[in-house]
Formats: C-alpha cells, structure tokens, sequence
C-alpha cells in the first residue's frame, strides 16, 4: 500500500510539472547552468534527454550572481529553454538578490523563452531558512506563465534517505531523481510527452562515477571543474569538498 502511496505521489508531481509551458522560440536547444548540485545531476540529465542539445556550465559553490554570469557567458539567442539552477549558495536572509538575478535572466531571453527554476533547499544562516527565497521563485513563476519549477527543496526536506550526511547534497541516487525533475520540465518548456518519470534507479556513488560526464558540453572556467568533479566523485570525496564551498559562499564577500 505503501509503495502505490508514493507511486502516486511521485506522478502527481511530474503531471504538476508538466503545466503547460510558454512556446518556446530557439532550434530546441538547451542552457544550463548552475552549482554543485546541477554539477551532479548533469551526468544524468543528458542521459534523460539524449536527443536534446544541452549546454551545461555549473562550478560548484557559486551563488546566483556568479551563476548570472555564468549565463551570460554561455546564453545564445539559439537556446528554446534556460535552466537557472541557483540560490542554494545565496545568503538565505537575502532573498531580493536571486529576485534580481531572475529578472536580469527574463530581460535577457525575453517571454518566448522557458525558464525552469529549481525551488531551493540550503543552509539556515542565523535563523533563515529557505522560505524567503522559494517565495521568490514561485512569484517569478506566478509573473511569467510557463515557467517550470521542479519543487527540489520539497523532495530535500522530506526524503533524506536522498541526502547526504551535509543535508545539503543529494547522494547518487538523489541526483538522479533531481535530473529527473529538472528533465520533466525541460520536456514540459519543449511541448515532449513524459519519459522516464519513474522512481531513482538507486545507482551506487561508484557507478554515478562511471557516468560519461565528458558528453557534457562545458563552457569557459567549468572545463577544469569538470575533470575535478570526476575525480571528486571517484574519490567519494564530492560532499565534504562541496560542503566547504558552499558555506565559504554564504560567508560576507564569499
């Protein structure tokens, strides 16, 4: 009973995102950019969408205003949909920075391009949470029909068997299931039917190793971060080294 319980939990989630989405202009290609968390669930998301060009630039520990000139410097008119996978490293007390950093992407790609804005699971930094910044992206959402909101931070508060020992990180298994929900968003901006919405396949930390993380398309500065993850990720060592970046990014001029 248990298990038909979260099989229709895991269904109503992805029929929730896949809201009808804006019609995308652009050839059908893809910009993701992001921190460490989209750096793990990369790997995962071009094996889900393998016959969607995605252009991946994540470097772990970067706040939204980094990750903004991530965009900036990885964005073509060409791209249909942009995936701004960012706030977990911003300082949560401030919630108006990835409020301007959101808008500063809209200006950029004008209302026929998708967005899809992760909600936000980090650190409570003297007594704030993540509340303040996931009313941000859903009143981004709510102003901008079409945007695509994969809900991670519910998925991060209530399923830490998905989680690492940081409660920040999602294990291997987490960052598939986080691919899976950034994905079903992705296919919702491009007008594609549901594929692969089921249940984490549970692959061990070794096999996420394994993962051909060099069918990425990295941009600028995260060709060298590439070849750090992978390494990070043979060694088991990914969630203490991100750990420290992150909490070194939420410190005042981190």
């Amino acid at each position: 009973m248990a298990r038909g319980i979260r099989a229709l939990a895991v269904a109503a989630l992805a029929l929730a995102l896949l809201a009808p989405g804006a019609r995308a202009a652009g050839d059908g290609s893809v910009l993701v950019v992001g921190d460490s968390l989209q750096e793990m669930s990369g790997p995962y998301l071009e094996r889900l969408l393998p016959d969607v060009p995605l252009t991946i630039n994540a470097v772990g520990g970067y706040n939204s205003y980094q990750i903004l000139d991530l965009f900036r410097e990885s964005y073509d008119p060409s791209h249909s949909v942009i995936v701004f996978d960012a706030g977990t490293n911003d300082n949560p007390a401030y919630p108006q920075i990835l409020a301007e950093n959101l808008q500063a992407v809209a200006a950029t790609v004008g209302p026929e391009r998708c967005l899809v804005v992760p909600t936000i699971y980090g650190y409570t930094v003297n007594g704030y949470d993540n509340t303040g910044k996931n009313r941000v992206v859903r009143s981004f959402a709510a102003s901008r029909p079409g945007t695509q909101t994969p809900d991670w931070g519910r998925v991060a508060e209530t399923r830490k068997d998905l989680m690492q020992a940081d409660d920040l990180h999602p294990t291997a298994a987490g960052a598939e299931y986080r691919a899976r929900l950034i994905a079903a968003g992705i296919r919702a901006c491009l007008g594609l039917g549901v594929a692969g919405e089921g249940r984490p396949s549970g692959e061990s930390r070794a096999a996420a190793a394994s993962v051909e993380v060099a069918r990425m398309r990295p941009v600028g500065r995260v060709r060298e971060r590439r070849d750090e993850l992978v390494a990070a990720l043979a060694r088991g060592a990914l969630g203490q080294a991100a750990a420290v970046a992150a909490v070194h990014a939420l410190l005042p001029g981190g």
